[in-house]
């Protein structure tokens, strides 16, 4: 942003504080050289868009991004501020005063003085080279809002917890104790596509078969040098920083692989995709859960400790019916992760320092098959045609069964996903 932008956010934002309209929004001293802004997050069970949300959207009013009527989008209306703030020469982040760990959150900010501003702040840049034009650009964010991130890291240690899928967790992945109709489907399941995507640029895949499922997490302790192992499941680890191209973006990504030490734990079955999130950095997912009524949800945050069905393939197959028949369109057999930073929607993966993409095989396979058959309805070939009828049998079959099942209580260690409204 130039300086007179900053000069323009400076008035503006000087005139909202005075006006006292806005819950939170406040001087943090006596001499009005600090303010506090509130920055409660979207994914709070007490969040409410009207009062946590209405500095963020009455700044977007005001560059003209939103208007009555509009799609409301409480979470691009805090990036945009948030960006603004840390790019404008005028306005300092003051982080030992920021409580961003209480019911009410707020982040307080430091007017800079002009006489200080004559070296001005570090030049706008992306983490995967030059800035493009239109809106990403005036979303773009400094490597300092990236430090800013990193800093909002849950907690500044890590309570020991176990390191294993709980006991109590053991019957969500048992539901069926009956094969399902095909031995090879049911192990189809626990097949897991990983990949690692940094800065938007694939950096590499990988397949879990292991009945257990996984572990995901760095190479090794930064700074111990033992790695995380386990030999009862098997162990997938972030690729290195170092294969990045750019240095800015290495940097940064190996600062937050930092947080990622213990990493997270995911494992499959026929009921879906579990997560157990032990590292200390955030990760907000966006997948086919079983938190929302829509087969389209909005990214949520995974709680640390807890166990989360963060895909469900019994909504999967409802969605692929309906798909089937025209109505919707084509789910998404994938769930994606992304780590420290908040993820609005999955459109803005590409811009994020580290995105993991989980997909079930199986159910990839099923959507594949079903595509083919709707490119080929009048195929000539028996072998096709006998392979796509197989498919959507199975298919059925698979259904029918997932819905017959009686899905039991919840074991304590759920928590119910709340995804993020906008």
């Amino acid at each position: 942003m130039s300086n007179s932008g900053g000069r323009r956010l400076k008035q503006w934002l000087m005139e909202q504080i005075q006006s006292a309209q806005y819950s939170g929004l406040q001087w943090e001293d006596e001499s009005r050289t600090m303010f506090r802004i509130p920055w409660k997050h979207a994914g709070k069970q007490d969040y409410n868009q009207e009062v946590d949300a209405s500095i963020f959207k009455a700044w977007a009013v005001f560059k003209g991004k939103f208007k009555e009527g509009d799609k409301a989008e409480p979470a691009t209306w805090k990036t945009r501020l948030r960006c603004a703030l840390n790019k404008s020469p005028d306005f300092e982040e003051v982080t030992e005063r920021s409580q961003l760990d209480i019911s009410e959150p707020y982040k307080v900010y430091r007017i800079v003085p002009e006489e200080e501003q004559k070296h001005g702040k570090i030049p706008v840049m992306t983490m995967t080279g030059p800035t493009s034009s239109g809106d990403h650009t005036d979303m773009a964010c400094s490597p300092t809002e990236i430090e800013e991130l990193i800093k909002e890291e849950d907690g500044c240690s890590i309570q020991a917890s176990p390191e294993y899928w709980p006991q109590s967790s053991m019957n969500a992945f048992s539901l069926h104790q009956d094969p399902m109709p095909s031995g090879n489907v049911n192990s189809g399941f626990s097949q897991l596509m990983i990949s690692f995507y940094y800065g938007g640029k694939l950096m590499y895949n990988t397949l879990v078969t292991h009945p257990e499922g996984c572990r995901i997490s760095p190479q090794q302790h930064l700074g111990r040098g033992a790695p995380y192992s386990s030999d009862s499941m098997q162990n997938v680890h972030f690729p290195p920083a170092e294969l990045i191209e750019y240095e800015r973006q290495r940097y940064f990504t190996r600062k937050l692989l930092g947080h990622l030490e213990r990493g997270v734990l995911v494992r499959a079955n026929q009921e879906g995709i579990f997560i157990k999130r032990l590292c200390q950095s955030r990760v907000f997912c966006s997948g086919l859960g079983d938190g929302s009524s829509q087969y389209g949800s909005m990214p949520w945050k995974l709680e640390r400790d807890s166990v989360v069905k963060i895909f469900d393939t019994g909504r999967f197959f409802q969605a692929l019916q309906l798909y089937q028949e025209g109505q919707i369109a084509a789910p998404d057999p994938s769930v994606t992760l992304c780590f420290g930073e908040e993820l609005n929607d999955v459109s803005s993966a590409k811009s994020k320092l580290i995105i993991l993409q989980i997909t079930m095989v199986n159910c990839q396979h099923m959507l594949e098959s079903l595509n083919m058959r709707r490119s080929q309805p009048y195929t000539s070939s028996p072998n096709v045609e006998m392979s796509d009828d197989v498919a959507t049998e199975q298919m059925a079959r698979i259904y029918q069964d997932l819905c017959s099942y009686s899905v039991p209580q919840r074991p304590a260690c759920y928590r119910d996903n709340m995804p993020i409204t906008a």
